[in-house]
């Protein structure tokens, strides 16, 4: 099997000292500098009709996309005009291709192959029903801290990792693993736990454990209950505090609860949204936290307000990333 070339970072453009890219009539480059590490996936979208199992939608709607929390929060902070870095794993075979969408989008990929597996997928279906989603982590479940180049996480402002397969596969050992790596510089790390099954797969108690150094913790409503135990949004982001000193609860329609030691959560609003499709909207808010946060660590509320305008404009677009 013949390996894919290795594709060079793209050259900066004329006029730019920086060294970044212009993105959507936007300058990179310039103020701080994004890691992302986590699942790059392939998605398979289906909007269906279908009533019960055995049914035939042939007016089914399905789309390929790439995927992948990492991918998605990454393509977002470009779509943003961050300067950002992001390492993940694929198949041998998915390597040029993913490289080329990540690319278009304004990230510097550095994606490692492995030619034991395939790219990891997922399978989100949408019917009248509600949302089903089945994942199959592939590659990215192999990603640990040593596929982290040293100097990318020395260089970098924020560290920002995420991603269901590689945070729920190897346990607790490469949580912390991982979490020790986005430390080698000064940089500050922040972490989405992206979906029960990681609590469940880990344990609550052991997950918490491995987030010391965690500057910044960004689960769901669901995350949230099964972390701490409870359904009361409030006290789980009081409880969450003990471990990581900013917590920001996203629950969907109800906005943001912000959760900081010695303080009573603080609800955010969210921005008003037209929801074609959910899938990523959390990543999507995990950029625009992150890139205004990196800037100014007073102003949270204000970070979280921005989180909340990206996720709305990701409403808006099928799949998890933003349109090239």
């Amino acid at each position: 099997m013949t390996l894919p070339p290795e594709r060079p970072v793209p050259p900066s453009r004329p006029g730019d000292p920086s060294g970044g890219r212009a993105v959507g009539g936007r300058r990179r480059g310039a103020g701080k500098r994004f890691l992302v590490v986590g699942d790059v996936l392939d998605g398979v979208i289906v909007h269906t009709r279908a009533q019960a199992t055995g049914d035939h939608d042939p007016a089914a709607v399905i789309r390929h996309r790439p995927a992948g929390a990492a991918g998605n929060t990454a393509t977002w902070l470009g779509w943003l005009g961050a300067e950002v870095d992001l390492v993940a794993r694929v198949g041998v075979d998915d390597v040029y291709r993913h490289e080329r969408s990540l690319e278009d989008a304004g990230v510097r990929p550095h994606i490692s192959y492995d030619a034991r597996t395939t790219t990891g997928a997922v399978v989100s279906v949408r019917s009248d029903f509600g949302r089903t989603s089945m994942s199959d982590g592939g590659a990215s479940a192999a990603l640990g801290a040593e596929d982290v180049p040293l100097d990318l996480a020395r260089r970098a402002d924020i560290v920002h990792l995420t991603g269901a397969a590689m945070l729920g596969a190897g346990g607790v050992d490469r949580i912390a693993a991982l979490v020790d790596r986005a430390r080698a510089g000064a940089a500050r790390v922040s972490l989405d736990p992206s979906s029960v099954a990681v609590v469940r797969s880990v344990g609550p108690d052991a997950l918490l454990d491995a987030l010391q150094g965690v500057d910044v913790l960004l689960p769901g409503r669901a995350e949230a209950a099964a972390l701490t135990g409870t359904t009361d949004m409030d006290e789980a982001a009081r409880l969450l505090t003990r471990s990581v000193p900013l917590v920001l609860i996203t629950l969907g329609a109800d906005g943001v609860l912000l959760g900081r030691p010695g303080r009573a959560p603080q609800q955010v609003a969210a921005t008003p949204a037209t929801v074609v499709d959910t899938l990523g909207a959390g990543d999507a808010f995990a950029a625009g936290f992150i890139r205004a946060w990196a800037t100014d660590q007073v102003r949270v509320g204000s970070a979280a307000r921005e989180g909340g305008r990206v996720a709305a404009r990701a409403l808006g677009f099928v799949g998890g990333r933003p349109p090239v």
